[in-house]
């Protein structure tokens, strides 16, 4: 968390979902067809455009035009494992963060309110939905960003999330593993985390007012 602790206990919590709550790793989709060190490769966005492919992605555009951004751009392999990628995509769904679900359990339990707010591909989520773990559905509400058009770090669907959820940015914790997301809740005014851990989130919650279990053994 950066600056905007006001000293007043949080109210809400705002979870991004993947490599937050849930494991997202396209070696899933992939590993079935292709070398690790292909994969690796693909990661890379000057090399096969994936990055820019999933924006597209995360801002509900469909997936065709995705695509064809990589073949387009990039072509080969790239845009084979793109294809590959997109029609296998449940399979990059590996579970839930271990720590995750007890973790929002707790949360809930203490009154805290909980929501979601992730950048992620309308129809990808739609496919995704029976393997998303129970997690996923503890959320009191969700903005998803590929059904609205908006995207993190945009500062627009932070404020669509707060307005949605009707809360006080200044009582809601945000969370998220990259830090220009981090960057930008924090600018909504939202008390921004970047997540490593359930652990470090849960320490970091309790820090906050959260009137929840510390982990024991904790020092």
């Amino acid at each position: 968390m950066k600056n905007n602790d006001t000293g007043d206990k949080i109210q809400n919590v705002i979870f991004d979902f993947g490599n937050v709550l849930v494991r997202w790793d396209i070696y899933g989709a992939l590993i079935s067809r292709y070398t690790p060190e292909l994969i690796n490769q693909f990661r890379l966005n000057e090399l096969s455009g994936f990055e820019d492919a999933n924006v597209l992605c995360d801002l509900g555009e469909p997936l065709e035009k995705a695509i064809n951004l990589v073949k387009r751009e990039h072509g080969g392999v790239w845009a084979e494992m793109m294809e590959w990628y997109i029609s296998h995509f449940p399979d990059s769904i590996l579970g839930e963060i271990p720590g995750s679900r007890q973790l929002v359990s707790d949360l809930k339990e203490a009154g805290i309110r909980v929501f979601g707010l992730s950048n992620w591909s309308s129809d990808l989520f739609e496919r995704a939905l029976p393997r998303l773990p129970e997690v996923i559905f503890m959320m009191e509400d969700r903005v998803v960003s590929g059904y609205i058009h908006q995207r993190k770090p945009d500062r627009n669907i932070f404020d669509t999330a707060i307005s949605k959820f009707n809360v006080d940015p200044s009582l809601t914790a945000f969370i998220d593993d990259r830090p220009e997301n981090v960057e930008a809740g924090e600018k909504a005014g939202l008390r921004a985390i970047q997540f490593k851990s359930p652990a470090q989130i849960r320490k970091t919650l309790i820090d906050l007012g959260a009137a929840i279990p510390a982990l024991k053994g904790e020092k």
